[in-house]
């Protein structure tokens, strides 16, 4: 990630409490430590930008061992190990041999418990065809339910998300839409809390958590009280609820002082919030609207009487009439506090100005 204005480069940190897994440049999943920054990559091993994702739990146990007793198999289906390389690069992927039997509802599966039911939660699972293509079906979180895939010889994450049946929920591969018979590749099946999953999480004998990323700048001579220009270059999730952050600049607590730019996902906007004292000052939603899975810019700037936001060339600015404070200490970038409502996405690049850029630049700064 490209840090425009020198030396914010140098005053990033990141703080996570669990490893990550995240594509390196050569297009294989790879891990990052603890408090590593996770720089992602395409399956080409083009930089994706810096993974800010909250905390999740893979609720499936022995996420890619489907050949363990957890993974039930209806009559005929077979799970064995093959020598194709996994999406890490590693030797852990597993064949799955669907017979389309029983109109192709014959698969593989592990009943959940403690799900609550109408949550919504997402299923993923690595596949891919053994040879040339193949059409599978992935469902069991609302009951019977069925979504349609169709498999390359690459390896794909496919995913689903719905909410939760009051009954059985047995998240499952088969064939059910199309009753052919299939063999495809699998590794890591993850199902998780949400309307879209995030990065893989590898469990074993028991549910597996990765902790939220705390992305933070910290504030030195580079930065100018009072006034400022943030430049975002974003690529947002696949899905999101609630209302996620992109930038908190807070005096001692988020209570306190402080100037917030997230999205309100249930407004389809996004929102601005100016605190001074405590005392809320601005609190507007600046209708503008995001696109999943999509390459945004948004551009941020302040000064006393005026908080301005571009999107898509358009800039919207707050009603004046305003000090704006001059203690921010904390920086926390794709989330709030560092600790939930997560960006789940990434950041491309961010560009700083120690002062309040025209309009007519925050126009260009936010055109893709």
């Amino acid at each position: 990630m490209g840090l425009r204005y020198q030396p914010l480069a140098a005053c990033m940190n990141v703080s996570r409490a669990s490893t990550k897994l995240v594509r390196g440049p050569n297009g294989l999943l790879e891990t990052r430590a603890i408090d590593e920054p996770a720089y992602d990559h395409d399956r080409l091993g083009r930089r994706l930008g810096l993974l800010i994702e909250g905390a999740a739990t893979n609720l499936l146990r022995y996420s890619p061992a489907f050949d363990n007793a957890l993974w039930e198999k209806n009559s005929g289906v077979v799970v064995g190990a093959s020598t194709i390389a996994a999406p890490d690069g590693s030797q852990t992927a597993m064949q799955l041999d669907l017979p389309g039997s029983a109109a192709g509802a014959d698969g593989l599966y592990q009943n959940v418990g403690g799900l609550v039911a109408s949550e919504t939660y997402s299923f993923a699972v690595w596949m891919r065809a053994v040879s040339g293509t193949a059409d599978i079906t992935l469902g069991g979180i609302d009951g019977p339910s069925a979504h349609g895939f169709t498999l390359d010889e690459n390896w794909q994450r496919v995913w689903i998300a719905e909410p939760a049946s009051g009954a059985t929920r047995y998240p499952k591969i088969s064939t059910a839409i199309t009753a052919l018979p299939a063999s495809i590749l699998i590794w890591n099946a993850q199902l998780e809390a949400g309307p879209a999953p995030t990065s893989d999480i590898i469990s074993n004998g028991i549910p597996a958590a990765r902790t939220c990323d705390d992305v933070r700048l910290d504030p030195g001579d580079w930065f100018a009280q009072g006034r400022g220009t943030l430049a975002f270059d974003i690529h947002t999730a696949s899905d999101w609820d609630g209302i996620w952050r992109i930038v908190q600049l807070y005096s001692s607590s988020l209570n306190d002082d402080h100037l917030d730019l997230g999205y309100d996902s249930d407004a389809n906007q996004l929102r601005i919030s100016l605190r001074s004292a405590g005392v809320p000052v601005v609190t507007q939603s600046l209708y503008g609207t995001l696109s999943k899975d999509s390459r945004h810019r948004i551009a941020l700037a302040w000064d006393d009487d005026v908080i301005s936001v571009g999107l898509d060339g358009v800039v919207l600015s707050s009603p004046d009439g305003f000090a704006m404070p001059r203690n921010f200490s904390n920086i926390v970038l794709g989330s709030f506090g560092g600790t939930d409502k997560a960006l789940n996405g990434h950041v491309r690049n961010l560009a700083y100005w120690p002062e309040k850029l025209s309009n007519a630049r925050l126009s260009e700064l936010s055109t893709v």
